[in-house]
């Protein structure tokens, strides 16, 4: 009995969770007439790519897909390296207010950006980075969940390793990049596929920095998009699912990565 239960909510989350990308894959494939007349159809009547082909026609979602891909990619690139130096440090060098420095690391998890929006846009109004992609990426070069996650991994490390390593000659440089980050690659890829997926879905600060459309990324170009087509259901479903399609892709790729970074973590330290 317990175990119906248990296959029947199973069942039930799993249809909630792939509904509305089922929706959304449906609506965007009708065309808008029948989008308007016959409602919610779980199979198109006649099926068409027209309404892709239209948002790379009326829109400027190609630019907002590379500014997305620049802007996660450099972000993801940064994170890492300085998530993995911070969290080398934490686990494995001795030093005063280590303590003091994991504490505040964990507290950037618990506080909102939404807190620190209007300073970050003061700050890069006075530099002059407002409607930049640097503008976009600065704030999110670090990514505490990550700092966190690697910290825990390289505590897993054997110390016997680099005490090996330190009679060999090896400098605490040498041993962070030829034997802690191989021996992390599982955490680190967990690490870069959050922080790119973090900064893909942003949406929040580049719609606040970015004031020209051509700085837009997609999160923010389609919001935009449906304003200036909000009828065109059928349109804007086209639109989000070319911008659901990278994060798709990078989760099916990367998906054991994922859970195997996240299991080893928390059987470390």
């Amino acid at each position: 009995m317990k175990r119906s239960i248990r296959v029947f909510l199973l069942i039930f989350l799993l249809l909630a969770w792939i509904a509305p990308g089922f929706w959304l894959i449906v609506t965007s494939l009708n065309a808008e007439r029948d989008v308007m007349h016959e409602g919610l159809r779980l199979f198109p009547s006649m099926p068409t790519f027209e309404n892709y082909a239209k948002a790379f026609e009326k829109t400027q979602i190609g630019i907002w897909l590379l500014n997305s891909l620049i802007v996660s990619t450099i972000t993801m690139a940064i994170t890492v390296i300085i998530d993995a130096m911070m969290a080398y440090a934490l686990s494995r060098i001795n030093f005063r207010g280590k303590k003091a420095l994991l504490i505040f690391v964990i507290a950037g998890m618990m506080v909102p950006f939404e807190a620190i929006i209007i300073q970050l846009y003061i700050l890069f109004n006075k530099l002059g980075l407002i409607n930049t992609l640097a503008a976009i990426i600065l704030p999110r070069l670090a990514l505490p969940i990550g700092v966190f996650i690697l910290t825990q991994f390289f505590k897993g490390i054997p110390v016997a390793i680099e005490e090996a390593a330190y009679m060999d000659g090896a400098s605490r440089f040498l041993i962070f990049r030829k034997i802690i980050l191989p021996l992390g690659k599982a955490a680190i890829v967990t690490v870069m596929i959050l922080s790119f997926i973090n900064a893909w879905n942003d949406f929040l600060w580049p719609l606040i920095v970015a004031s020209d459309s051509i700085k837009y990324t997609v999160t923010v170009g389609i919001a935009n998009f449906q304003g200036t087509h909000g009828t065109e259901y059928s349109l804007i479903m086209s639109g989000a699912a070319i911008a659901s399609l990278p994060l798709i892709v990078v989760f099916l790729v990367f998906r054991e990565h994922i859970v195997q970074g996240i299991a080893m973590t928390g059987i470390k330290g």
